[in-house]
């Protein structure tokens, strides 16, 4: 079960720099946890901000005879935590390809990240920041939020923890996570996305900004048809909708 193992930390510079540096020794599914990170990150190395109050944890990944592509175990994670959300009273909606949204706002990022031997991929390891008794600085408050924030109530962390690793192992992973039935999860998660097929987006990559519509969505990419006509497959970048085209 994912979470057998559990290792915690008060205070940690980040949970996936330390499933890094440990994950030979460590057995698939082990869980770090940390109350506070002085070092947390997300894609593309920005900074995640990672008070007390959070939840900030890592799982390690190394299965034998189940899909490795560090994208599939991201996914994992934003279902888990949408559904968990949910029994709260919370509603979410999945940001491709990574995020958490409530209400517009970025609630939980999520960050995979292989690890290769040559070329096979070793091992995986998941980080996840999920806001929920942490309060919001004034200055994010119009692009981030938290539980707390929303229902102006605490929940216990460790029971969330436990609530969304069980939930990822039992509803998902077991489930799902073998080569013939990947892709079932797959098209489960894209129905789950704030994105669908014909929408109007503004696609950010690599300090570019773009503006295009959505042909088709799949696994590990869109397909998109830019105002100049013409259509690429996006693998990453950070998407936001527009109401319409300008």
């Amino acid at each position: 079960m994912i979470g057998d193992k559990l290792i915690h930390f008060d205070t940690i510079n980040s949970t996936n720099i330390f499933l890094k540096e440990h994950w030979k020794e460590l057995p698939s599914e082990t869980v770090v946890w940390a109350e506070k990170q002085t070092g947390g990150y997300g894609r593309m190395k920005r900074n995640w901000i990672s008070p007390r109050g959070g939840l900030w944890f890592s799982v390690l990944f190394k299965p034998k005879n189940r899909p490795m592509n560090p994208w599939h175990y991201v996914r994992l994670y934003t279902m888990a935590i949408k559904d968990v959300l949910k029994k709260y009273k919370l509603e979410s909606v999945i940001k491709w390809p990574n995020d958490l949204l409530v209400n517009e706002k970025k609630i939980c990022g999520i960050l995979g990240e292989g690890i290769y031997t040559g070329k096979t991929v070793a091992a995986i390891i998941v980080g996840v920041g999920l806001n929920v008794n942490n309060k919001i600085p004034d200055e994010l408050k119009n692009i981030a939020t938290s539980y707390v924030e929303e229902k102006h109530k605490e929940l216990n962390l460790k029971k969330i923890l436990k609530q969304i690793n069980t939930t990822a192992f039992y509803k998902y992973y077991i489930k799902y996570f073998k080569n013939n039935t990947i892709s079932i999860f797959t098209k489960e998660w894209i129905k789950n996305l704030n994105i669908r097929n014909g929408d109007f987006i503004k696609i950010i990559s690599q300090n570019e900004e773009k503006h295009g519509k959505i042909i088709s969505i799949h696994g590990d990419y869109i397909e998109v048809e830019f105002e100049n006509g013409i259509i690429e497959n996006v693998y990453a970048g950070e998407v936001s909708l527009r109401k319409e085209r300008v």
